[in-house]
């Protein structure tokens, strides 16, 4: 009895290492809007467990293409700290909103709270992968500021 328990224990803890693994680089059972929240929890908690992880977890899920044009990682930090994107960095909260999936290609918008309680808007632009070592996971192409209207 306690062999089965051991060994249910151990393929328990590798499917939850191999779960843990998934959640920080990109895997073809992620969908679009996983993706997007996986992102955007990792750079609310920038920090944790380490300095930037929230950002090189960001960069995990760049599409070769988007990396080509925003990497390398040391890059990719000061771009992420800029004006445009430093909001997403510690942010309070983020709703997720107009989610299209058009056959390999998907956009999320997020609406988040910054640290400051400033409202921003951001496009995420994904593209699933294929014919690359990526093959069906989808990683973010594009991410663009869009205007926020409040009521």
């Amino acid at each position: 009895m306690k062999i089965i328990f051991l060994a249910l224990a151990f393929l328990y803890s590798g499917q939850l290492m191999a779960g843990d693994h998934h959640r920080t680089r990109p895997h073809p059972t992620l969908s679009q809007k996983d993706v997007v929240q996986i992102v955007m929890n990792a750079l609310k908690n920038n920090d944790q467990p380490n300095k930037n992880s929230g950002i090189a977890i960001t960069f995990n899920f760049a599409s070769p293409t988007n990396k080509r044009n925003t990497g390398p990682l040391r890059r990719f930090n000061s771009m992420i700290r800029g004006q445009t994107y430093s909001p997403m960095v510690n942010h309070s909260s983020a709703t997720y909103e107009k989610y299209n999936v058009m056959s390999n290609r998907a956009s999320v918008d997020v609406i988040l709270v910054s640290s400051s309680g400033k409202t921003y808007g951001y496009r995420f632009g994904l593209f699933q992968q294929n014919k690359n070592k990526y093959e069906g996971s989808w990683m973010i192409d594009t991410v663009i500021p869009i205007q926020v209207t409040t009521l």
